[in-house]
């Protein structure tokens, strides 16, 4: 079997990928203003960059490229049944284009049977971890590679492992320039299952076989057992990727600072943002400057504890205000505004919006989704705002589709939205107008 490619590279314009939405986060809170939905016109914000896709902007959304041909396209990992599959399905002017998807199974990716996994989907890493100009595929917690090439990564070519020190992993690494040198580094959350966890930083680049130049590992300070989720990006504009990671209310989500002076090239202490279960970044509000975003839904990860009597929330610092933190306010109460946060540009006007799920019992996993549009006056606390649902009936009661990722599948310039529930997947425009809908694999895939 061969991933599908076509005869330019893997990854033509080479950007850094991982498994949950990309986020970022920053400091303490110093002061809270709450703003709630209005029923004014969306302004834009005086000077700013925001443009229209088609104006003199040279920047294009970053969704990766995977057989060169100019669309982006949805790849994800299953992980179940003790097994790991990575599903590719291709972009095309249409959007992903079902009838082209492609499952690399366990045996293809050469995944080794004795890793963690569990029930959930995620996102592989993808970079170019060995500086060949060909971006590489990081598969699963034993962080299997597959090499990319002029022709794309291929089953039948290279393969290698990044070397983890010990056990207890159970996502890919996620990858960044965590020191800031220009060599991508991987980072990874590791469970000692003695007490504290560590972070494990292995810095590029990297060898064929995968081994990294060094390894450095650092505490990990979240509480005992936890699973923390790590995202990546650059809250300060140093260049460097800064590492923010959160596993639920229980601990805060923090933040480490890239481009320190440390053998991992992160801050020795990482800053507390405000409580809640999931961060994302992006330019909400046009000034150029990266804006973070916190959730919270107060919903607990289980269903039988009730959920307080108030309504979810999303915490957001806007780059010029990097003293302030605004609170938007959503949904009905015990409604769960806040359980998960994904950026993207879906109307093309050069600004961010940001997609919130509703979520009021997480493991029966009704949803709901919100897109809160960016570029106006108050940022993210204006109208409109638009809501999405999508469900499929099932033995025990219709599925509903939860928020997975945001790219441009179809090339337009604008970000569609991708859900996925009930072995089913939906893409949006980002207003609740559904530009493709279809099964998880084709059926020739089907238990593949």
């Amino acid at each position: 079997m061969h991933f599908p490619t076509a005869d330019g590279p893997f990854l033509r314009h080479l950007r850094v990928w991982h498994a949950v939405v990309t986020s970022l986060a920053v400091v303490a809170v110093v002061a809270f203003r709450v703003l709630l939905p209005s029923d004014d016109g969306v302004r834009s914000v005086p000077g700013s960059p925001c443009r229209p896709v088609d104006s003199a902007r040279d920047d294009t959304l970053p969704t990766p490229d995977l057989d060169g041909d100019g669309f982006g396209d949805l790849v994800h990992e299953i992980s179940r049944s003790l097994k790991v599959d990575v599903v590719v399905v291709p972009g095309s002017e249409r959007g992903p284009d079902h009838d082209r998807t492609t499952v690399l199974t366990q045996d293809d990716l050469g995944v080794p049977d004795d890793i963690q996994v569990g029930d959930d989907q995620y996102q592989p890493t993808v970079a170019d971890l060995d500086e060949d100009g060909h971006a590489d595929l990081v598969v699963s917690s034993a962080a299997q590679v597959l090499w990319g090439g002029p022709k794309g990564p291929r089953v039948d070519g290279p393969h290698g492992r990044v070397p983890l020190p010990g056990s207890g992993y159970h996502t890919a690494p996620i990858a960044g320039d965590f020191d800031g040198d220009g060599h991508t580094d991987l980072a990874v959350s590791k469970d000692s299952g003695e007490g504290q966890g560590e972070l494990v930083v292995l810095k590029g680049p990297f060898k064929r076989s995968g081994a990294p130049a060094r390894t450095v590992k650092i505490p990990r300070p979240v509480h005992e057992g936890a699973t923390p989720v790590l995202v990546a990006g650059d809250a300060n504009d140093d260049r460097a990727t800064d590492l923010a990671l959160y596993d639920s209310p229980w601990d805060p989500p923090l933040l480490f600072t890239g481009g320190a002076h440390t053998a991992a090239g992160l801050s020795k202490e990482p800053e507390r943002l405000p409580e809640g279960e999931n961060v994302v970044f992006g330019d909400f509000d046009g000034d150029g400057r990266q804006d973070v975003a916190v959730g919270r839904s107060f919903v607990d990860s289980y269903d039988e504890v009730d959920t307080p009597h108030r309504r979810g929330r999303v915490s957001v610092r806007y780059g010029k205000e990097p003293d302030e933190w605004v609170t938007v306010e959503g949904g009905d109460l015990h409604e769960g505004f806040g359980s998960k946060l994904a950026s993207a540009d879906f109307n093309g006007d050069g600004c961010d919006d940001l997609v919130v799920q509703l979520t009021a019992k997480k493991e029966e996993g009704d949803a709901r989704i919100e897109v809160l549009r960016g570029g106006s006056e108050f940022g993210l606390g204006s109208q409109p705002w638009r809501a999405t649902k999508r469900s499929v009936p099932g033995d025990d009661g219709a599925g509903d589709g939860t928020l997975f990722d945001t790219g441009d599948w179809d090339g337009d310039g604008r970000a569609e939205l991708a859900l996925f529930g009930g072995e089913r997947w939906w893409i949006t425009d980002g207003t609740d107008h559904d530009e493709a809908s279809f099964p998880l694999t084709p059926r020739r895939n089907q238990g593949a």
